[in-house]
């Protein structure tokens, strides 16, 4: 699973909407509304998709509490 995960977030955002897109189409999902304008689905399983795969690689915050920011060497493994 982690392989998987791995690859999402290594992929380059046009892929992850083009999954996306396609995951609303096999699905029959709706890609416009009734004005004809295009509807949010692929973006927002894009980004569901991102956060399910980030989801272990950040601090679990207690409930209620707000994540802590993290600066850019904690993000990379580098440290100062």
């Amino acid at each position: 699973m982690s392989d998987l995960k791995n690859a999402i977030l290594d992929a380059k955002y046009v892929d992850m909407i083009s999954i996306a897109d396609f995951v609303v189409r096999d699905n029959s999902l709706p890609e416009e509304d009734a004005d004809g304008n295009p509807m949010p689905q692929a973006t927002e399983i894009a980004a569901s998709l991102f956060r399910w795969a980030v989801r272990e690689r950040l601090p679990v915050a207690e409930e209620g509490a707000a994540p802590e920011a993290q600066d850019d060497s904690e993000m990379d493994g580098s440290s100062s």
